[in-house]
């Protein structure tokens, strides 16, 4: 009751109020009566609460949409953590550790065991896939398994290669595709395969040194140019120049005797491989061989064409080598002759 008569009150207060304020003032400011009602109040000592869920005086509900003001934390949608779908882990290199030597154009397995650490099955469907590198000639895809190995499980990957033809270190990467067309690997990137490739083994060569005169000086002349000794003259005629264009190419290749005579590990050095399309001196190197040495109807023309190509293909399939049209050391060896 007491309460009642003391909000009366301070209506008739406010009234009064209101009526003594200046003419000229047409409206009142709500926030000033608002402070002078709040004035009021706590000097009478007594708290009226409004009803609950009521804006107090002087507040505004706030609009929803901009709730979050500059500055005031924000709810953030939780980052997708887990396990992925697809992901493979390696195990161990069954066959062919890293930096394993071969000859040139050797052929080889390499193992791997990959583990599944994704969640999704690996089915029939996904593939060995080639990603970068050097392929040695291994296919650009091939199925990964022919039964399903599921999330945990541990399998055995081969794929056929053959050692580059001509001497160094070489790296493969691989990954798998699964059937939709997503390709992944290890964590890390792609698994691979690295070997290391040496001059001699399978390859027999002919030597030649000063005072030949053959089809084959003429052959190394052509190849001397494609390394860059453009100034040398091919007439077939191992002489003084060509001596000094050979010891020049072995101290450049840190070839083991600077002797100037071309032995095996000259012509691995020498012999550049070469396949359709190709152009320049070496190209004209095979086809002066096979058709000085091999009566081929050729023209010395320094372009790697269809005719060229097929002659290269006739030549390898009489030599029992595989029959692909491309000019590596094992052909090359056997355009020189043994």
């Amino acid at each position: 009751m007491r309460v009642r008569f003391f909000i009366f009150s301070l209506g008739i207060a406010l009234i009064l109020a209101a009526c003594n304020m200046p003419s000229k003032q047409s409206e009142y400011d709500f926030n000033q009566l608002a402070t002078f009602a709040a004035e009021t109040i706590t000097a009478s000592g007594t708290q009226v609460l409004p009803p609950a869920g009521t804006p107090a005086l002087g507040t505004t509900t706030p609009d929803p949409a901009t709730t979050f003001a500059a500055g005031t934390p924000q709810a953030v949608k939780p980052t997708q953590t887990g396990t992925p779908c697809n992901r493979a882990s390696f195990e161990s290199d069954v066959t062919v550790p890293d930096n394993t030597s071969f000859i040139v154009e050797k052929p080889f397995t390499k193992t791997w065991r990959l583990k599944n650490e994704g969640t999704c099955t690996w089915t029939p469907g996904y593939q060995l896939v080639f990603d970068s590198g050097e392929r040695m000639g291994g296919p650009v895809t091939q199925a990964l398994t022919p039964v399903n190995v599921a999330p945990g499980e541990s399998l055995d990957v081969s794929v056929n290669l053959t050692a580059p033809a001509l001497a160094g270190t070489y790296r493969s990467n691989w990954k798998i595709k699964d059937p939709a067309g997503e390709t992944f690997a290890l964590a890390s990137g792609p698994f691979w395969v690295q070997v290391k490739v040496k001059r001699g083994g399978v390859v027999v060569w002919q030597t030649f040194k000063q005072g030949d005169s053959t089809p084959e000086v003429s052959a190394i002349q052509y190849l001397l140019r494609q390394h860059g000794y453009t100034n040398l003259i091919v007439d077939g005629i191992y002489g003084a120049e060509t001596q000094a264009k050979v010891k020049n190419l072995q101290k450049e290749n840190d070839i083991t005797e600077e002797d100037g005579i071309v032995g095996a590990e000259t012509w691995e050095v020498l012999v550049i491989p070469a396949a359709l399309g190709d152009k320049g001196d070496a190209v004209r190197a095979v086809q002066f061989l096979l058709k000085t040495q091999q009566s081929y109807t050729l023209e010395v023309d320094g372009i790697f064409g269809p005719i060229t190509e097929q002659a290269v293909k006739d030549f390898q399939t009489k030599q029992g080598l595989t029959a692909d049209g491309v000019v590596g050391p094992l052909t090359w060896q056997k355009l020189i002759g043994k």
